[in-house]
């Protein structure tokens, strides 16, 4: 599969790092906007890829299958749509959308045109996720669960200085829950699938109205399960199952989890590990496999998934 990248951050820096060990996998071509040429260019001479500025032309390239969008959050569904329209398959990363209907229009152009979409997350195709799934049952009645994801860093530095990037803007859908409870909702719609009732409070909002941390509650028959997420502290992160005969735990944020632990009727075991904690090549090597195998089902079966976060984050978003 060969796969055109957009965009220059971090995460197409990961993305590019971990697809050059994919089987399977060539990424061929860079598009950056003008004033990023010089990035673009670094990263086309350590991945022996070709640079554009012009995304039109960047998609006019008949030997490229699959457009992976690694943008600020409110150009997902532009570039994505533009690529299903000209025919490429597409890799986007999460938030899939900014709106469920974004997303749901998506989802229906890829489904008449015969084209793969991907969201870029990572947890079904983690070796843990799956694992407190398949275990489930094990724990009887569920009545609450947890998940927390709390972290800080130089962007919030900044922001704290003035400099404000776009996971800090607003008018960019940055925030606590774009940018970092999503994960925990992943988590939450994975496991329970969409919840009867989704709100959220955010606990703290930034001189520009972003809120940098605050706790989604998503309302379950007989059980809720709490999200927490910050940008603006850090915690040891986790997310917590617990049911009448017993709980799991999944150590580390749900993005890049090492292992879950189950307690079932006084015994504790370990069901799932993830020594690779953070990394994308399973995910990649994942939607290779389902190019490569036409495996239309199981993309469009994960789609659905993605379009019932979407629903639960864009109802979360509607607060006050």
């Amino acid at each position: 599969m060969r796969i055109g990248v957009v965009g220059n951050g971090n995460i197409v820096k990961r993305f590019l790092k971990d697809a050059a060990e994919a089987d399977g996998v060539k990424a061929g071509a860079i598009c950056v906007r003008e004033q990023s040429r010089h990035k673009g260019e670094e990263l086309a001479l350590a991945y022996g890829m070709e640079v554009y500025t012009d995304y039109g032309k960047f998609l006019e390239q008949e030997d490229m299958d699959a457009v992976y969008v690694g943008l600020i959050n409110t150009r997902h569904y532009p570039y994505a749509r533009q690529a299903l329209l000209a025919g490429k398959h597409v890799i986007c990363e999460k938030p899939l959308t900014v709106t469920w209907a974004e997303a749901k229009e998506l989802a229906g152009l890829a489904r008449e045109r015969g084209l793969f979409l991907w969201e870029a997350f990572k947890l079904p195709y983690s070796p843990v996720v799956p694992a407190v799934k398949k275990h489930l049952d094990r724990l009887g009645p569920v009545h609450l669960a947890q998940c927390s994801y709390c972290r800080t860093g130089k962007a919030y530095e900044e922001y704290l200085a003035g400099f404000v990037r776009p996971v800090f803007d607003p008018e960019c859908a940055g925030g606590s829950l774009y940018d970092v409870n999503v994960y925990n909702l992943h988590f939450a719609v994975w496991l329970f699938g969409r919840p009867e009732k989704a709100e959220y409070f955010p606990a703290n909002t930034g001189f520009n109205g972003v809120d940098t941390s605050g706790t989604a509650i998503l309302r379950y028959h007989g059980f809720q399960v709490i999200c927490t997420a910050a940008m603006d502290c850090g915690s040891e992160n986790f997310c917590m199952v617990q049911g009448e005969k017993g709980w799991i735990k999944v150590e580390g944020p749900v993005s890049s989890c090492s292992r879950a632990v189950l307690n079932a009727d006084g015994v504790t075991e370990v069901i799932g590990e993830n020594p690779e904690k953070g990394r994308l090549k399973a995910e990649i090597t994942e939607f290779a496999r389902q190019f490569h195998e036409r495996d239309y089902k199981t993309c469009y079966e994960t789609l659905e998934h993605s379009l019932t976060v979407m629903e639960v984050l864009e109802q979360c978003g509607k607060r006050g």
